[in-house]
């Protein structure tokens, strides 16, 4: 090997190692980068050639295990659905707050408090005053909560267009990053930090909604959603939110031609998962249980209201307006008109001569707190309301423990992965002075060289 091809090595190995120490500078810089992986610079011998057994630069390489990474999606759209889902049912679960007194159990036993004192003071005008009164504060506080749960549900459709808003901008930027980094890539340049990009944007998709991707035969990465394609390519595609007949929500994909498709069925993750869990089965059940409990309350008052007389001599009259179905019956209760403003219709008495005097239908509305006029005549009307509040609490508890369970396999999962792809800066510090001393010791071989050359020169 003469002094040219000394000068030529250390001349490769010079720039070698400078390509290796940047690679290493950046991996310090983005140490705390989402979405960052770590690069390893590619260097290897040449075998060949003029400049055999020197250094060359083959690129950079981006650490990463597809594997680690579609675990992360996956475990991130779990977590996200089942933290937004808890966090949903404890607004549910404010609903059936009673520590302060003015929940529906206190309201329907006050009701029911009022008819023992009508029973002991039929001919008191405060006593059936007070019946309206507690009657009309049990309606509100039914009808009330109904509406609560009603306008939850709502709030939960424009949340979950937000969600589905989110979710089509962030699809967007990713097909327009993966038609950068095709361009990129076929010009021979390094496309590594888009790349970063582009899985910064996956991640957080995946909070939102369910996200498997792969490539596919051309190399363009497809990402798919709810059992549909979601990006394939540089094309995205769009997702909406409608309203089924019944009033579930549904998740719709939008295909090119403007067709829409419905893939809720489909939908397994992400804060829109969570979002639909809470609104149509955890809402729609606790409010069908409310409805029941408010329609056969209602009817067993009204049925036993009307077989008494007010002191007016006549009967017949509902106490309450109820609808005629189970559905709809919590919101729509409220006092029968005919009996607002009047305590007189109040059917204490049990026959129209006794009307003065006699308060018999009045204890049998007392008594009808201790009969199982609910579920099926299998509960009574507080039992029936403690079994709704009780199902809203193992809902609640049932999510809370999901929702740990799914974090913690997302930190497991984020851990698998920062130890794939991460930046460990001890190791990048060992890096740093390997390619410096490599450096340092590359251009103490050109000085000699050229050293040598000099001396040469001179010589001849």
């Amino acid at each position: 090997m003469g002094l040219n091809d000394i000068l030529n090595t250390a001349r490769d190995a010079l720039g070698a190692q400078q390509y290796a120490l940047g690679v290493t500078g950046q991996n310090i810089a983005n140490v705390n980068t989402p979405g960052y992986a770590r690069r390893e610079a590619l260097l290897s011998s040449q075998p060949l050639g003029p400049n055999g057994g020197t250094v060359k630069v083959d690129g950079v390489r981006q650490v990463v295990d597809q594997f680690t990474e579609k675990r992360l999606y996956s475990s991130t759209g779990l977590s996200s659905g089942a933290s937004q889902h808890s966090t949903d049912l404890g607004t549910i679960e404010s609903l059936f707050n009673e520590s302060q007194g003015t929940g529906i159990a206190t309201s329907m036993q006050a009701m029911f408090d009022s008819f023992s004192s009508l029973a002991a003071n039929p001919t008191d005008p405060t006593a059936r005053s007070t019946v309206l009164a507690k009657a009309d504060a049990f309606a509100q506080s039914v009808s009330s909560t109904a509406n609560n749960l009603a306008q939850f549900q709502t709030d939960e459709l424009n949340a979950a267009k937000d969600v589905v808003s989110q979710v089509n901008t962030k699809a967007s930027a990713i097909a327009a990053l993966s038609s950068k980094i095709a361009n990129a890539q076929a010009q021979g340049q390094d496309a590594a930090d888009l790349v970063d990009q582009r899985t910064q944007l996956i991640t957080d998709l995946s909070g939102l909604v369910d996200v498997n991707t792969f490539t596919d035969g051309q190399g363009q990465l497809v990402i798919q959603s709810s059992g549909t394609t979601l990006v394939e390519g540089g094309t995205a595609r769009s997702l909406a939110i409608g309203v089924a007949t019944d009033g579930s929500m549904q998740v719709l994909a939008t295909e090119p031609g403007g067709a829409s498709n419905d893939v809720t069925q489909y939908l397994s993750g992400g804060k829109l998962a969570g979002i639909r869990e809470a609104r149509d089965v955890d809402a729609a059940a606790v409010l069908g249980k409310l409805d029941q409990l408010a329609y056969d309350v209602a009817n067993a008052v009204n049925a036993q209201h009307a077989l008494g007389y007010g002191q007016d001599g006549a009967s017949g009259r509902n106490l309450f307006t109820v609808g005629t179905t189970v559905a709809g019956s919590a919101a729509g209760l409220a006092v029968d008109p005919g009996m607002v403003g009047h305590p007189e219709f109040v059917a204490a008495s049990g026959n129209p001569s006794g009307a003065a005097g006699d308060s018999t239908n009045a204890t049998a509305l007392a008594e009808l707190a201790d009969s199982n006029l609910t579920s099926g005549g299998t509960r009574t009307a507080v039992q029936a309301y403690s079994d709704i509040v009780g199902d809203v609490g193992l809902r609640k508890q049932a999510a809370d423990t999901d929702s740990q369970t799914r974090d913690a396999m997302k930190a497991q999962v984020s851990q698998m992965r920062e130890s794939t792809s991460g930046v460990n800066l001890d190791e990048e510090m060992v890096n740093l002075t390997k390619f410096q001393t490599a450096y340092q010791a590359a251009s103490k071989v050109l000085t000699t060289a050229d050293q040598m050359l000099g001396d040469l020169m001179t010589s001849v």
